[in-house]
């Protein structure tokens, strides 16, 4: 099992400043609600299509202490009278201005509860994962207690800034995103996950670039077409998309439930995924 990662301590807040917290809500526990919300960014504008789309997570600049100007995922407390996926989804939109998550599959990743994880007190965090298509997120901006909003893409295993810097978050959310990269990296290889960031109408090509994206490796093509067409996961619409050459068959998804399918070969190679399944 992989060790997890100590939470930062260059949280910026004075022993006074965390007093003056404690006096006011008290050492805890408390109970949070954080959400990871990935989506695929299509090519960087000037860059050609080739490159392909981007698995990216939206990230929030907090705009106040602990970690202060430091990059965190989107949430924050829980209230009294609220579940605990409604605060997560209510701070989103608090944070983020992204209210509408569609019919987006969102499902509990993990509870993390490391004490010394929040310098303010003894704080519990139940965190959610969503998968959200591009056009949903793309307005996201910062607002309420968050500066700004930023999607960074996931490259070798970590979100990485558009500079090319790696973004390492407040609190313990690196540890929280190698989860929910593993889980979303294990759960492409058995279920239908990626058709949940897929827009309305893709291309068989597109839809290969999207696997792709998130497994981190090339998958054959044919293979892949193949598959996906014998099990029945896309419908053909009847249309196409011009390109260069032929025009190209446009799909939509069969279905956008999480359901389980036989597992790709690709599973074995990818950290989290399953090895064998009957």
């Amino acid at each position: 099992m992989r060790a997890s990662t100590p939470p930062r301590r260059d949280h910026g807040m004075s022993d006074e400043a965390i007093a003056r917290w404690r006096k006011k809500w008290g050492a805890g526990p408390h109970v949070a609600a954080d959400l990871v919300v990935f989506t695929l960014r299509p090519p960087r504008e000037g860059q050609p299509e080739a490159e392909g789309p981007r698995l990216s997570v939206l990230l929030i600049e907090r705009g106040i202490p602990p970690f202060e100007g430091q990059l965190a995922l989107p949430g924050g407390f829980v209230k009294s009278d609220e579940g605990l996926e409604l605060a997560a989804r209510r701070e989103l939109a608090e944070e983020t201005g992204i209210a509408d998550l569609g019919g987006t599959i969102v499902e509990q990743l993990a509870t993390f509860g490391e004490p010394s994880r929040d310098p303010r007190g003894r704080i519990v965090s139940a965190v959610y994962l969503a998968l959200v298509p591009w056009h949903l997120l793309a307005h996201a901006k910062g607002s309420d207690d968050a500066r700004a909003a930023e999607f960074c893409t996931i490259v070798d295993g970590a979100p990485t800034r558009d500079d090319g810097r790696r973004a390492r978050l407040a609190f313990d959310h690196d540890e929280v995103m190698h989860v929910a990269i593993e889980r979303l990296r294990g759960r492409i290889t058995y279920t239908t996950a990626p058709f949940a960031l897929m827009p309305e109408t893709f291309t068989l090509a597109e839809l290969q670039a999207a696997y792709e994206a998130i497994l981190g490796t090339t998958l054959h093509r044919r293979a892949f077409r193949e598959r996906v067409e014998r099990e029945g996961w896309v419908v053909e619409t009847g249309e196409t998309r011009g390109g260069a050459h032929r025009p190209a068959r446009l799909f939509r998804a069969a279905t956008r439930e999480l359901l389980w399918m036989r597992p790709w070969p690709e599973a074995a190679k990818v950290p989290g995924g399953l090895k064998e399944r009957d």
